[in-house]
């Protein structure tokens, strides 16, 4: 009896040593989320990025848990094996943003993997800093504190079957959500995984040579089909003789009705107002579709809504500026290096040299567009004769307060907006209003370098759509919608500017006139060789808007993929084209410039 009473007190002891605990399961996911989630939490709070990668680093560092949960027994020896990936991929992307106060993206990944073993080596000695070794001491004695007290998970059969699957159904949900749920294809379902798996170590260094690899195969095919066509026929540079530079400016979701040049109350492009004189300012320009990479399919190439996919089949305007002789340059601060932006990756790619800007991954990312002026003007002092520079902006992109630095924070408060504005929508509606500001400083600072280099020749700068931020009081709305178009999404700022010298070879006609013609920037191309003097075989002057032969065209806008939902703006314009003047009309008098304003100014 005693023995039996000792046997069942041994074995109650054992019962509750082997209790599953809780805060031990938890502990091993603190050490696992560690190697990801301080990264994501400093990004997020410092600013430098949206919320997003802090969410998915969450979901996905349960992942690690489902070995340690299937084999008990080995808990702390795979936690410290997998603790030493984490850490090693981790120091990748914790060493970028220490040293570039950047999110780790794509495009880095695109520069580790095409970079060589000495490349790498004078990049580490370029940048080392002696701060950097005791930051890295900190950083992996914080996890080896944790490991040390961890504890073997004793889970039962049935507890490690069901949090198994259900740390399966958290981490794989993306996938799981768009094959089963939305009936995506296959493929479909694997890329969303693999995005939403992405911010999390190691999967942005594995996920992102995938994409790498991907990515380049796309480009290498669109540029090897496009280097086999053949020349555009006829071609000839009326300014063959000159030494001259060209310039082409893309703006991003910049919707001309917010900007003072074009009437707006508030002062949002004090620069651009002062040289008004000294640009033609074409008022009547409209985006086709309200998606970047859509519209530059069209205003790059000789596509149109009517014949979307001649991009493929015809060459681009990089190609014909090559053939007309010139030295060919791409500028961006657009993330280039996506599944999405392959495209202008290949655009770009067609240039003699390109200068890739934003290595961040989220487009909710502090990333200034004042980074392109310096690389603007080292290509200015290029000796070459004959330049065409293309600068591609991420201007007014959303989320908005990402896109100007705190001096240019001058639009506050709603005593001079619409009242049909809540306090949320006042906030966002300042921030795309200061983030035009700041576009404004971009862009006039472009041209004054460019004035300033006493080059002969021309700048344009257009947008490549726009962007409604609560311009409608019956439908307040921010950011842009195809299946339900406004003005805002499709109305565009279009400038042009000229040195003396050129205006002089390459005079203009009805200057006064041209400027309120009504046009689409899918025929971008006809007017870009009008002006620059570039003829050829199909160059067609009716679709230029600076020809004395223009011709009205139609301005189509919608999906060219269903042709019976294209919209032609000369036959039905937008009922809230004047909406913009309604919301003026509800505005107070214009308050005083703040001091800062004033030097802006």
């Amino acid at each position: 009896m005693l023995f039996r009473s000792q046997s069942s007190n041994n074995n109650s002891d054992n019962n509750k040593n082997n209790k599953f605990s809780w805060p031990d399961f938890w502990k091993y996911y603190l050490f696992f989320f560690y190697f990801s989630g301080l990264y994501q939490i400093i990004i997020f709070t410092t600013g430098t990025s949206g919320g997003v990668g802090l969410r998915q680093a969450i979901y996905m560092s349960f992942l690690w848990l489902i070995p340690i949960l299937l084999f008990p027994k080995y808990s702390k020896l795979i936690s410290g094996i997998t603790g030493l990936i984490l850490w090693a991929t981790s120091l990748v992307s914790m060493g970028y943003l220490a040293l570039y106060g950047q999110d780790f993206s794509q495009s880095v990944l695109f520069i580790i993997f095409e970079s060589n073993f000495n490349e790498s080596k004078e990049f580490l000695e370029s940048y080392f800093r002696f701060w950097m070794l005791p930051a890295l001491i900190v950083y992996s004695l914080i996890p080896w504190i944790i490991w040390k007290y961890l504890k073997p998970l004793t889970p039962s059969k049935p507890q490690q079957i069901y949090l198994t699957l259900s740390l399966l159904f958290i981490v794989g949900w993306p996938g799981i959500n768009q094959l089963l749920i939305k009936h995506e294809k296959f493929d479909s379902a694997l890329d969303k995984q693999i995005n939403r798996m992405e911010p999390a170590a190691p999967w942005q260094l594995v996920m992102g040579y995938i994409k790498y690899k991907k990515t380049l195969a796309d480009i290498e095919k669109h540029l090897l089909a496009n280097e086999k066509l053949p020349p555009i026929a006829g071609l000839y540079s009326k300014n063959a003789d000159h030494s001259n530079t060209l310039v082409l400016v893309i703006g991003e979701s910049t919707n001309r009705q917010r900007m003072s040049l074009y009437g707006y109350p508030r002062k949002t492009t004090p620069r651009l107002d002062a040289i008004k004189d000294e640009l033609l300012v074409f008022d009547n320009i409209y985006s086709p579709r309200p998606y970047t990479i859509e519209t530059l399919q069209q205003v790059l190439t000789f596509a149109d809504q009517q014949n979307p996919d001649l991009y493929l089949r015809k060459p681009t305007l990089i190609n014909i500026m090559k053939q007309a002789g010139y030295k060919t340059y791409w500028i961006t601060n657009q993330q280039t290096q996506t599944k999405r932006n392959t495209i202008l990756t290949t655009f770009s790619k067609q240039a003699d040299e390109q200068i890739y800007l934003n290595n961040n991954r989220m487009q909710d990312s502090s990333q200034y567009d004042g980074k392109v002026i310096e690389p603007f003007k080292k290509i200015l002092n290029d000796s070459t004769e004959k330049k065409f520079i293309v600068i591609h902006l991420l201007g007014t992109h959303r989320k908005y307060h990402y896109r100007f630095p705190e001096e240019f924070a001058l639009f506050k408060g709603n005593s001079d907006l619409p009242k049909w504005l809540n306090k949320r929508q006042i906030e966002e509606y300042n921030d795309y209003d200061n983030a035009v500001l700041y576009n404004d400083f971009v862009v006039s600072n472009i041209v004054n370098e460019f004035k300033a280099s006493k080059d002969h020749g021309l700048l344009i700068y257009f947008s490549d759509h726009g962007e409604e931020v609560y311009d409608n009081a019956a439908k307040p709305f921010a950011g842009r919608n195809e299946g339900a178009p406004t003005s805002a999404m499709y109305t565009v700022p279009f400038i042009v500017w000229r040195s003396d010298s050129w205006k002089q070879v390459n005079p203009l006609t009805d200057e006064n006139e041209l400027v309120h013609r009504t046009y689409s920037t899918s025929d971008f191309l006809y007017t870009w060789s009008d002006l620059t003097g570039i003829v050829f075989n199909e160059f067609d002057p009716t679709r230029s808007i600076v020809s004395q032969d223009f011709q009205p065209h139609p301005v189509w806008i919608g999906d060219p993929s269903t042709p019976s939902h294209l919209r032609d703006l000369q036959k039905q314009p937008f009922p809230d084209l004047n909406i913009t003047n309604e919301s003026r009309a509800v505005m107070h008098s214009e308050p005083a410039k703040s001091d800062v304003q004033s030097q802006i100014l």
